[in-house]
């Protein structure tokens, strides 16, 4: 947090140095205003519009994307909690039944399944 703090303190300082040196005026027409002010101020304020403007259409990018992880999350979390049913019904199947001796995997020669 603090490097932030320390990259804006230093843009502002770097915005001031440059709004003073570009002291002359500039007439400023947008549609149907019209203003005069020094070439550095207009500038310092349209960069920091521009900041702004693009900030906030970030923070639509992040809601967009937090949105579907949070349905993916939640889809995952159903799908565990299926598996979690599931699991306890097999265990609970598994102790019910008796298990019985496991049939060999291969027979050895000269013996019969039946001994």
């Amino acid at each position: 947090m603090k490097s932030y703090i320390l990259a804006i303190a230093f843009s502002m300082l770097l915005s001031a140095v440059y709004a003073f040196q570009n002291g002359a005026a500039v007439t400023v027409r947008f549609l149907f205003l019209e203003r005069t002010m020094p070439q550095g101020i207009w500038e310092v304020l349209l960069f920091a519009a521009g900041v702004v403007l693009m900030w906030i259409t970030s923070l639509f990018a992040l809601m967009e994307v937090r949105g579907k992880l949070k349905a993916k999350v939640k889809a995952l979390e159903e799908r565990v909690s299926t598996l979690e049913e599931e699991k306890r019904a097999l265990m609970g199947m598994g102790r019910s039944v008796q298990l019985e001796e496991p049939a060999p995997l291969y027979q050895e020669e000269g013996q019969t399944g039946t001994e």
